[in-house]
């Protein structure tokens, strides 16, 4: 029998939305007409589909991030941080262009989700400003590479997020907040 190690001041916890929780990819890919976000096109073409989204409007932007199929990876990871009650802060990077509309949306996504998670979510692009929490690194799960970079370049721990690979991020999980 393991017995559970005991942290008492365990680093504070980030989880990314878009793309670890929810299903951003796929519902862009089709927004776009495509079966895959990498067939939207170059970094221009992205650009471009972003701004289309922008354009449709704030209601509908909102209803597009309010509509996102959870992801089942992210489901899993975040009822593994529960029944190891690990706490954790949602730290989500707003649209461009339409950030309020987008907010608004992942708001009632988290609610519906993720209940009890919407209250302290943050919304920011500049999620490496919160690396260091009370003068110690923190950890980050995000799916997004120049996210999880600039985390560590500021001194933080960062998690690299798959979905189809959740098992290696709750085993990494697992390590630092020492629930093996």
């Amino acid at each position: 029998m393991k017995v559970k190690q005991i942290i008492t001041d365990p680093p504070h916890l980030y989880l990314d939305m878009d793309g670890v929780q929810a299903d951003f990819f796929t519902a862009w890919a089709n927004m776009s007409g495509k079966n895959r976000y990498k067939d939207i096109g170059d970094r221009a073409a992205r650009e471009a589909s972003i701004d289309d989204l922008n354009r449709r409007g704030a209601d509908w932007v909102e209803d597009f991030f309010t509509n996102l199929r959870p992801l089942p990876g992210g489901q899993r990871l975040v009822a593994w941080l529960r029944q190891h009650q690990i706490p954790f802060t949602v730290l989500s990077a707003p649209l461009r262009g339409n950030a309020d509309a987008s907010i608004r949306g992942k708001i009632t996504w988290l609610d519906r989700y993720n209940p009890g998670t919407s209250a302290a979510a943050i919304f920011t692009s500049e999620k490496e400003r919160l690396a260091q929490h009370n003068g110690r690194p923190a950890v980050l799960v995000d799916d997004y590479k120049p996210y999880v970079q600039r985390w560590r370049d500021a001194g933080g721990h960062a998690i690299l997020y798959r979905d189809h690979q959740v098992d290696d991020v709750i085993d990494q999980l697992a390590e630092i907040y020492h629930t093996q």
